[in-house]
């Protein structure tokens, strides 16, 4: 009797101790891990409001909330629920309002309901939501005005009367048609009296309008256009503005893009982000300012090497606050007006990735790190302090380590940077299965932060480490490195990623028998092009991806990046293996791919269309390659249009992958 109790208490305490010692993190764990986004700091700083996305599996839906947290006590509270997401969450200036967007039904002040498109809610500092604004169609964005006495709202306009008579014939006969020459739909610009609730149409807008912020005497706005509201037409952005009488005019007409205005608080400069180079999406953001009296320009950060995310005035107008996009991090600088010069506010290991100033010069920031979660944090004159913990979610797991290595390049060029996460019980000198991913972009890049777009950690729980490269083209960096893989797409990219590799091999991290690429968009065509160039994988997730030059330029809603990238479009010169269009496309090199290959790709995607995934997969199908093809119905570019699709590609890469490098 005493042994089979001694067994029985062993028994007892190993299953309690198993239940609480931390365990693989799975697909679906990764899935439900949420974290706040769109922060707002309250005009008294005593509040931020931010949104928290979550994955409802049962409706296979993404709902968004507004929560808000006390900044000195960490108190957080749900402001939003129900079945109906609301976002983009914005204070009053006196703070007694918190406005919102949602398609919630609700019943407007004279008593009827309002349902079935995008409107504008607000939360009382006590109380429940309520409507304040219903305009005909959905609304796009919306602003306080400086006064707090209006909100600008911006909305589709109605079709014209021409266009709706064709749309009456379209539906009387069953046509579900979409025609070419169909006028893009136009926008109007709406301001909603706050005290009386009237809501008054002031003008319509191009399709291209957006970016609404308004002039301090809240007597107009300034907001940015491209004019047709084409993806393909980003690089043609200038800024306007308008009254609030409806008058407007054009403010800026460079070459390249002037975007993401912002009004100083004595409303003489406009300031705003261009580039270094005006016709490609790779080049150097910075900030310009606009004198309105004298409609001088002037580069503000010139100087600064790195590209500017996003910005916001200090209230005394003297300086700027802005996010930088720095390596593998994001940090906060504060810029000079006179000199342009800058100076760090965050440290290096916080990825800051969104940010709001209130008008006591206080900051509210998003920012996450190697082991955290994203998380709200506020920048005063008491230092930073971080307001939120959904970092305590990662509790119950059992993570890989995660460190940034450096890499020089084979042509002495350029340091690479790459995010390493090696399983949790690595021990120095031990080989393992290694997974190279490629970013998308090429002009994006890998943050050294614990949230991942790829199953780094889920890999890391099967045993495997994963790479994550910033090769040559990505951002972060200067404009040289920006720019280095124009004209040379798969050339100097594909052989940064080859030398990490080998950089680990010869650390004795990797097993160069074990090893295998994914990666999606760009990193998609990265992943195609490398196992056309070597057979040294044993496993590729190609994720959708680019395989012909020609089918992308033909299917994407951006034709103009084989312009960008390739340098001329592909009629102007002949089509012979010197044509990049021809040498530096997988599909040339099709024979040569031999590694096991998984193809993921949505059916929505209008980026890089499912034409490329599905030719990828009839070629290697007809040369008796090891492929497997997965379309994800209604899913766009990213494939997380649904979460239950996200688990499954998950699911799958992690499985195709550990499966082929011989793990369990």
């Amino acid at each position: 009797m005493r042994t089979l109790l001694i067994i029985l208490l062993l028994t007892l305490t190993t299953s309690a101790a198993g239940q609480d010692s931390p365990r693989p993190l799975l697909p679906a764990d990764k899935l439900m891990l949420h974290y706040p986004a769109s922060v707002r700091l309250a005009p008294d700083g005593s509040n931020a409001a931010f949104t928290v996305r979550k994955a409802d599996t049962a409706t296979n839906r993404w709902i968004t909330h507004v929560y808000s947290v006390d900044v000195r006590t960490g108190t957080e509270r749900q402001l939003t629920f129900g079945a109906q997401s609301c976002t983009t969450p914005q204070w009053s200036p006196d703070g007694r309002w918190l406005g919102f967007l949602s398609s919630r039904p609700s019943v407007d002040r004279s008593g009827t309901l309002q349902s079935g498109r995008r409107m504008l809610f607000a939360i009382p500092r006590s109380g429940e939501p309520r409507l304040l604004a219903a305009p005909p169609r959905d609304i796009e964005e919306f602003t306080w005005s400086p006064d707090g006495g209006t909100v600008a709202l911006l909305t589709e306009a109605a079709a014209a009367p021409a266009m709706r008579d064709e749309n009456a014939r379209r539906t009387s006969r069953q046509l579900d048609i979409t025609v070419s020459s169909d006028p893009p739909i136009s926008r109007e610009l709406w301001l909603l009296d706050v005290s009386s609730g009237t809501l008054r149409r002031i003008t319509a807008l191009d399709p291209g309008a957006e970016g609404l912020a308004w002039f301090p005497d809240s007597r107009g706005l300034v907001y940015q256009t491209n004019y047709t509201g084409k993806y393909d037409d980003e690089q043609k952005w200038d800024l306007w503005s308008v009254s609030t009488e409806g008058a407007k005019e054009q403010l800026t007409d460079a070459p390249g893009p002037e975007h993401a205005p912002r009004v100083s608080p004595a409303g003489s400069t406009i300031a705003f982000l261009t580039q270094t180079v005006p016709d490609i999406e790779f080049a150097k953001t910075e900030i310009s300012l606009l004198d309105m009296d004298t409609r001088q320009l002037r580069r503000l950060t010139e100087q600064q090497p790195l590209s500017v995310e996003e910005f916001a005035w200090d209230p005394d107008g003297k300086s700027l606050v802005a996010l930088l996009n720095e390596g593998t991090s994001a940090t906060l600088h504060r810029v000079d007006r006179s000199s342009g010069a800058t100076r760090k506010l965050t440290d290096d290991a916080m990825v800051v990735q969104g940010m709001d100033m209130n008008a006591s010069g206080d900051i509210a920031f998003i920012a996450g790190g190697v082991a955290a979660m994203r998380e709200v944090h506020v920048l005063n004159r008491g230092g930073v302090r971080r307001c939120t913990d959904f970092s305590a979610q990662l509790a119950p797991f059992r993570l890989g380590t995660q460190r940034v290595i450096t890499v020089r390049s084979r042509d002495g060029l350029f340091d690479i940077e790459a995010v390493l996460v090696l399983p949790a019980d690595y021990r120095p000198g031990k080989s393992v299965p290694l997974v190279l991913a490629y970013h998308g972009g090429p002009y994006g890049d890998f943050d050294n932060r614990f949230y991942q777009y790829y199953p780094a950690h889920i890999l890391a729980a099967r045993g495997v480490a994963t790479v994550m490269p910033n090769v040559r083209g990505s951002s972060g960096y200067d404009d040289a490195f920006g720019q280095a893989n124009r004209y040379d797409l798969g050339g100097g990219d594909f052989r940064d990623g080859m030398d990490v590799v080998d950089y680990l091999i010869r650390e004795g991290i990797a097993d160069s028998s074990r090893m295998a690429v994914m990666g999606g968009s760009y990193g998609g065509y990265m992943t195609n092009w490398t196992i056309s160039q070597t057979q040294r994988f044993r496993a590729a997730v190609s994720m959708y991806g680019i395989f012909s030059w020609l089918t992308d330029w033909s299917n994407s809603w951006q034709p103009s990046f084989e312009r960008m990238f390739l340098g001329h479009d592909y009629w102007e010169k002949p089509l012979d293996s010197n044509s990049l269009w021809i040498s530096r496309a997988p599909q040339t090199y099709v024979k040569n791919i031999t590694t096991p290959t998984l193809i993921l790709q949505g059916d929505a995607d209008v980026y890089t269309n499912i034409s490329n995934s599905r030719e990828m997969y009839q070629a290697l199908n007809a040369l008796g390659r090891e492929v497997e093809f997965v379309v994800y119905h209604g899913a766009g570019h990213g494939l997380r249009t649904y979460p239950n699709h996200w688990i499954d590609v998950m699911e799958r890469t992690v499985g195709w992958i550990t499966k082929r490098v011989g793990m369990p």
